[in-house]
């Protein structure tokens, strides 16, 4: 089997963003995930500037190519790095972005692999979370189980008549 012919269903089976740059940063390709996540279709980020994203995690130097205008290329990696990226509605999307730089033969820059994966409904459940044990106290001594002594005080004395033994 020959990968090449299967390069564009193998990278569509892809559960993460995968996007495909130029030395310069221009848009080759992007699979469907990374379409969903940025809200714009492969067709309207073809040609485009990778810069649309106003990815936080990006680090531009300058103009140019490759070394001469973007941290990736000088870096040649990044791995795992939180970011935030604008979609086209113009809403941020926290996503976890790793990166590699693409060479030729002759060892030249011919651009860039990066992988988005979207971790928005991660912090929607952290945030849940947080509301639901800042809501029941959950925080507080063991998880709410115990009492703090002062009521556990009180409420011994009510049934027993006998707080001194706390």
């Amino acid at each position: 089997m020959e990968i090449g012919k299967q390069w564009r269903h193998i990278i569509d089976s892809v559960q993460d963003g995968i996007i495909i740059v130029d030395a310069k940063g221009v848009f080759l390709a992007a699979n469907e995930m990374a379409q969903l996540i940025t809200g714009y279709t492969e067709k309207e980020l073809k040609g485009q500037s990778c810069r649309i994203l106003n990815c936080t995690g990006c680090k531009i130097i300058g103009k140019g190519k490759g070394k001469k205008w973007c941290g990736l290329f000088l870096e040649g990696l990044i791995r795992e790095k939180k970011c935030v990226i604008t979609n086209s509605q113009n809403r941020t999307i926290p996503v976890i972005k790793s990166a590699t730089v693409l060479f030729n033969e002759k060892k030249e820059i011919v651009g860039a692999v990066e992988t988005l994966k979207d971790i928005s409904e991660n912090i929607n459940y952290k945030n849940e979370l947080a509301s639901i044990k800042r809501r029941y106290y959950v925080d507080e001594g063991f998880h709410g189980i115990v009492l703090c002594r002062r009521r556990l005080s009180w409420y011994y004395r009510k049934n027993t008549g006998d707080a001194e033994s706390l």
